[in-house]
């Protein structure tokens, strides 16, 4: 068993886990300054998106125009598009515990409610969603459905009378691109089309924490393509990530990217927006190929403990000799 060392959160990590996140939000039960889940009254609600990385893309760029809400017991839908006009949001520049606002404060009838749908702009010929490839090409991105039905989320949510809810939603775009073969792009520099079906995650932004660490340099050689993979549980043997998971396989809750500087001797990760309870954290230099059971070389893993509003440490260093 591995110490776990937890360190309390400094002020501007809290204030960007209330302000902040991408598109993994949506709870199960919130906190308000008072009444209750009934159908009086009304409540303010917050949205925002927060992203888990990718290896292979520079931007992932997504144009979100609306979010939609269904209130348990109505038929309609009640849909707040985002002020003054649609965002272009590049995924990839909210990562490690920053996310983007998509509605502040906006309000909605009190009472429960069955699910929430991102509403996404994905026209044809349109430069709304794309993909910008490591190699610099600009590729269409298409979200099956986007514009029709959304980005829809599955998963309950209260919003208390005179209360407030502050919902995350966590795009893992690493499960979550697709370049299927035969899909023919329309843009001048690439030929391929790229689909995102998301994997989403959603948490209550007044319920998380986080773990962060350092690698040191020595386990990054040139050739590393660095990763620190977080499973959910403390008995997980760490495995790859893959679509198509055979029986007995546990994926991870997500991979955190470890930021490379030059110069550095030690290099840092951080992955945000973690439900309380126990983790198992590995740290690997393997490539994988999430449409392939890849068989990775793992760290001996570090088991950590995540409590509210507090950072667990999890530092990867050499075997000593």
């Amino acid at each position: 068993m591995v110490d776990e060392n937890q360190v309390r959160m400094t002020g501007s990590f809290i204030a960007s886990l209330i302000w902040t996140l991408l598109v993994s939000t949506l709870l199960f039960a919130l906190t308000g300054c008072g009444g209750g889940g009934d159908s009086g009254g009304e409540g303010r609600i917050k949205v925002s998106v927060t992203d888990a990385p990718i290896d292979d893309a520079a931007s992932v760029v997504v144009q979100f125009s609306g979010v939609a809400f269904k209130r348990e017991g109505e038929a309609a839908e009640i849909v707040r598009n985002l002020s003054p006009s649609a965002r272009q949001l590049d995924l990839l520049e909210y990562q490690e515990g920053r996310a983007a606002l998509l509605l502040d404060n906006v309000t909605l009838p009190a009472g429960r409610y069955e699910w929430i749908r991102l509403i996404v702009d994905n026209e044809i010929n349109v430069r709304d969603s794309y993909i910008v490839l490591t190699g610099g090409q600009e590729c269409e991105l298409r979200v099956p459905s986007g514009a029709e039905s959304g980005l829809k989320l599955n998963r309950g949510f209260e919003l208390p009378a005179d209360g407030s809810a502050a919902l995350t939603i966590d795009f893992d775009l690493r499960k979550s691109v697709h370049a299927p073969p035969g899909q023919q792009g329309s843009t001048p520099d690439c030929t391929q089309a790229y689909l995102l079906r998301p994997t989403l995650r959603v948490v209550d932004d007044a319920n998380v924490g986080a773990i962060a660490g350092v690698i040191e340099g020595a386990l990054v050689p040139e050739d590393c393509l660095p990763n620190v993979y977080v499973f959910t549980g403390s008995d997980i043997t760490p495995d790859d990530l893959e679509e198509a998971a055979t029986a007995g396989d546990i994926d991870p809750l997500l991979v955190a990217g470890v930021a490379i500087e030059n110069g550095s001797t030690s290099y840092s990760y951080r992955a945000a927006f973690l439900p309380p309870g126990p983790y198992t954290v590995a740290f690997t230099c393997s490539d994988d190929d999430p449409t392939e059971d890849d068989v990775l070389t793992f760290l001996e893993p570090k088991l950590v403990t995540v409590q509210t509003n507090l950072i667990a440490s999890a530092d990867f260093a050499p075997p000593a000799p």
